[in-house]
């Protein structure tokens, strides 16, 4: 975690891939138990900026099995617990860490559990000043939504959300779904959001601040908040790029989509139907490919892939970062044209170390959720997103990934899930392909030799699992300030000058010799 930003316009994957806290994370929430699946939360909750303090309930519809007799959620010990109900009956509830136990003493399936509660969070909410402007914000990942929501934190159980947050009035609320209230009394300003669609825990989000908020006409609302002195220009093509991606991946899966100003410390957080930004991305003063444009995009793509089609475990978050990764690089080309699509898979296979790039990309078994969160996920994720598509090809890969947008919609979807539904979309068996780039360690290479008496460039590539071959992936070939892209299948280019030339794989992983 805590990649840095190299470069003006980096590409998404490397600014969306900078994730690190603002604060140590402290919180630990509860593994999830079987058959536990938290089906709504409905949360009121009272904010003070400054000093920042909550006050707030949630209630959980929770369905169990008939043989579980408690529920554990994760809650940050730092909040205070008044009182716990089950059904409406109080409940002797106990605590250990961040888990908060709740006996259900015979409850019968769905459990109504409310929790009252307040305090100072240690982690998940923060209050950070940008150009001299307090904000508010959430940070969930992975468990960090525990500071200030009791529930099951956990990628394979998403979930609907009901929130209503009481603020100061002259404060402004953004958070994820949509604001069916809005009113101002006492002082205080009250707005209820829905969000229409599960999605886990992680990604539910809200911020307050002195935003300004500016709202694009589309099938779908799009609202930005942005600062004071602020502006949302770098943003005026997301429309554009919900629609792009709308074709490619099926139905926006929410009813809005808003982008929040925010002054965290990694580039952007898919929160559902409200990504955050970071604060000082935003420099841009015309639409475009820039830093604010690329890193919403990426965010974009998880309101499909991450949000609603949701990781099974985190050992299988590249479905997630991967795909995020690999389809910004798809809506740049249908944007912008072929070239921009070229252009940002070198960058995605450029950006990588040799390291990351061989590690096996999903992990058999890890620690914490944070050893999984490196480049592998998205670079490789990526690189491998788009072998797929050229292995089975466009047509049947858009199909396939249609397909499982319905079928998985809101539910969890696993490395091996994943292999099944395009081999049942395909007729083929991908068993190869999964154990090489998926499963596997190493990369095959591409053993480049140069001619200069000849001007020729020739090559081969090594891959003893036979994984690439026949696969119509390009080499970006360049010479001084000329650039081309060549099939690797040609095996061989010339070049007009005689200066050695560059060569990279365009969305491929692999490495090369001389």
């Amino acid at each position: 975690m805590g990649q840095p930003l190299v470069r003006l316009f980096a590409a998404a994957f490397v600014l969306a891939g900078c994730r690190s806290s603002p604060v140590a994370d402290t919180v630990v929430a509860p593994p999830p138990q079987p058959g536990v699946d938290v089906l709504e939360v409905v949360a009121t909750l009272d904010v003070t900026p400054e000093p920042l303090a909550l006050e707030g309930a949630a209630v959980l519809e929770v369905a169990v099995p008939d043989t579980l007799t408690r529920v554990a959620l994760g809650l940050d010990d730092a909040l205070e617990v008044a009182t716990v109900t089950v059904d409406g009956a109080g409940a002797l509830f106990w605590r250990d860490g961040d888990a908060l136990w709740v006996p259900l003493d015979g409850a019968s399936s769905p459990v109504r559990i409310e929790v009252a509660y307040r305090g100072t969070p240690t982690a998940g909410v923060y209050a950070e000043d940008f150009a001299g402007q307090r904000v508010v914000y959430t940070d969930g990942w992975p468990d960090r939504t525990a500071g200030w929501l009791p529930t099951v934190h956990h990628p394979s159980d998403p979930a609907h959300l009901d929130l209503t947050l009481s603020v100061p009035d002259g404060l402004e609320v953004v958070a994820s779904g949509v604001a069916v209230l809005d009113s101002v009394a006492g002082g205080r300003r009250v707005v209820r959001s829905v969000l229409e669609g599960d999605a886990p825990p992680y990604t539910f989000a809200w911020a307050v601040g002195d935003f300004d908020v500016t709202t694009q006409g589309a099938d779908v609302p799009v609202r930005h908040a942005v600062l004071e002195g602020e502006s949302a220009a770098g943003l005026a093509r997301t429309p554009a790029a919900m629609s792009v991606l709308s074709e490619m991946l099926g139905p926006y899966p929410y009813a809005s989509y808003a982008t929040v100003q925010v002054p965290m410390t990694y580039a952007g957080m898919e929160n559902a139907a409200a990504p955050f930004l970071r604060a000082d991305l935003y420099s841009a003063t015309a639409p475009g490919r820039t830093p604010v444009e690329e890193v919403n995009l990426h965010e974009l793509v998880h309101q499909w892939w991450g949000n609603d089609i949701v990781p099974a475990d985190w050992r299988d978050l590249w479905l997630a970062e991967g795909a995020a990764t690999y389809f910004t690089a798809e809506a740049y080309r249908k944007l912008d044209g072929d070239d921009a699509g070229r252009n940002f898979l070198t960058l995605m296979s450029r950006a990588i170390g040799p390291e990351d790039a061989a590690r096996r990309l999903a992990p058999a078994t890890y620690d914490d959720p944070a050893d999984v969160l490196t480049p592998t996920v998205y670079q490789k994720g990526g690189s491998v997103f788009h072998l797929l598509r050229l292995t089975l090809g466009e047509d049947v890969f858009y199909r396939a990934v249609r397909r499982i947008q319905v079928d998985y919609a809101d539910r969890p979807l696993s490395t091996a899930a994943f292999r099944s539904a395009l081999e049942d979309a395909s007729g083929r068996d991908l068993g190869p392909l999964f154990e090489r780039w998926v499963t596997g360690q190493g990369l095959p290479t591409l053993a480049v030799s140069w001619d200069r008496a000849t001007r020729t460039l020739s090559w081969s590539i090594e891959d003893d699992a036979g994984t690439l071959e026949g696969v119509p992936f390009e080499l970006r070939v360049s010479q001084g300030d000329q650039s081309w892209f060549v099939p690797a299948t040609d095996g061989v280019f010339s070049p007009p000058g005689d200066r050695r030339p560059d060569v990279e794989p365009v969305g491929i992983l692999l490495t090369v010799e001389d």
